[in-house]
């Protein structure tokens, strides 16, 4: 099948190797499912930064070629400046032919551009939040258009999943990872080990949603609540995030025992990024208030990443133990308490629970079944 992913890749050219790898992500398992894949992206050119020093193009165009180039995808991609590209002609003609179209977050929207057959789906990467904006505050999220929406939401569905009544069929899905890709990938570069309890999080994102007495929170009080974690376990912990001295949790985490790392620095590039994530210990993933509320069963795209390396995880509860049982490696808690307890249970046996995880990705987060839902439908 030939088929067409609609990226938000140019748009973040700095820092951003964590969002780099989930949405190549969906690129690199439908590849690995034998489909012809082309990434397209548009900016305005009101969007774009002045070129740097001796370089002709913008951070953004920049960055978008590198990135194609790093994947294997400098023939197969096109991205739009004012709905122009050099690349235009010859994405018209893959487009026409295409069967299948993916749209991450619903960005891209120039669908004239795509052919007549094609199966258009919108895949929303935030459940919860998108349908309280749609269904509550009446935001407009480019639903126009598409034929499937499919959502990272895999308990979507279900009883007791507490979201407003929605206007379109969610399709449930998990994160997908190719495994094989980025095991091959880790294994030739150096990776040092700094062996910590490890995680990388926005402190901050947007304003808290209430729905029939719910509050629909962001990470912060999340993270405040996973703070004591070095003084329970006596284990070392990192994070890597936007905070920084002088902001208000700083000096609260680096008293708790927290390495406090730049995201920046961290996520400055794909290998810098995967190499932070494959040196660590463990992943603590630490949910937002309104995941855990919603019980979507969302699953972090990083959570899956560190998993396929081997390196276990203990996520926090959103519901996701409905549609992922959990196991070694793979472990779910409620509170500061009981993730203590999960990880000592993953330290007495530290070689049981990587291998459990390199299974759980290979079982459950592998593009054949993570994907199945979805191409199910495509036909």
């Amino acid at each position: 099948m030939k088929a067409v992913v609609g990226v938000v890749l140019a748009r973040c050219p700095r820092g951003s190797a964590g969002h780099t790898c989930a949405v190549m992500n969906w690129v690199l398992s439908l590849r690995a499912l034998g489909c012809d894949v082309w990434i397209a992206e548009h900016l305005d050119r009101s969007e774009l930064d002045p070129p740097e020093p001796g370089r002709e193009r913008s951070p953004q165009e920049e960055f978008w070629h590198a990135t194609a180039a790093e994947f294997g995808l400098s023939d197969r991609q096109c991205l739009l400046i004012d709905g122009q590209s050099r690349d235009l002609a010859a994405f018209r003609d893959f487009a026409a032919e295409a069967g299948f179209f993916l749209n991450y977050s619903g960005q891209f929207k120039r669908l004239d551009l795509l052919g007549p057959n094609v199966k258009k789906c919108y895949l929303d990467v935030d459940p919860g939040f998108t349908q309280l904006w749609v269904e509550t505050c009446g935001c407009d999220m480019n639903f126009a258009g598409h034929d499937l929406f499919c959502t990272i939401g895999a308990n979507f569905g279900k009883p007791g999943v507490l979201l407003p009544p929605a206007s379109v069929e969610w399709i449930p899905l998990v994160p997908p990872v190719d495994v094989d890709y980025w095991r091959d990938r880790v294994a030739t570069q150096t990776v040092v080990p700094h062996n910590t309890w490890s995680t990388v999080a926005h402190w901050y994102g947007y304003n808290d949603l209430v729905w029939e007495g719910r509050t629909y929170g962001g990470k912060r009080e999340s993270l405040l609540a996973a703070s004591p974690l070095p003084r329970l376990t006596g284990l070392p912990f990192s994070i890597a995030s936007d905070q920084e001295p002088g902001w208000s949790d700083y000096d609260g985490f680096l008293a708790d025992g927290w390495t406090l790392l730049r995201s920046a620095d961290v996520c400055r590039n794909v290998p810098s990024y995967l190499g932070y994530l494959a040196g660590s210990w463990g992943e603590i993933g630490i949910a937002k208030g309104g995941y855990i509320v919603s019980r979507g069963g969302w699953v972090s795209d990083r959570s899956v990443l560190y998993l396929a390396l081997g390196v276990p995880v203990v996520l926090q509860d959103t519901g996701w133990p409905d549609a992922v049982p959990p196991g070694p490696g793979f472990l779910p808690f409620e509170t500061c308490g009981e993730a203590a307890d999960r990880i000592r249970q993953i330290e007495a046996d530290y070689s049981a629970h990587s291998a459990g995880a390199r299974l759980i990705a290979e079982q459950f987060f592998s593009p054949a079944p993570a994907l199945a839902p979805l191409l199910n439908r495509v036909g």
